[in-house]
């Protein structure tokens, strides 16, 4: 499916992306923006390979695919706008 393809994609360049903001948060924060950054690329991955593998008799790979984008709005958004929001 490619919009698993496309939106997997746009979730890895993003995690880099982000990974930028390390820099301005405190010290103690950091494990914790690396871990989100680290589900966020992982999942994305999972979603690319989801969107590669899907064929339309197989919906399990539809719902899956679907579950990945909305951990990872829910998840690692969260975190980066708690962390946004609290930066020093």
């Amino acid at each position: 499916m490619l919009l698993f393809i496309i939106g997997g994609t746009v979730f890895f360049v993003l995690s880099f992306v982000f990974g930028i903001y390390r820099k301005k948060l405190r010290e103690e924060h950091i494990k914790t923006w690396n871990k989100a950054l680290k589900y966020m690329r992982y999942t994305s991955l999972a979603l690319i390979i989801a969107g590669l593998l899907y064929v339309p008799e197989v919906q399990i790979l539809k719902f899956g695919g679907w579950l990945f984008i909305f951990s990872l709005i829910l998840y690692s958004s969260s975190l980066y706008l708690i962390f946004i929001k609290n930066r020093e």
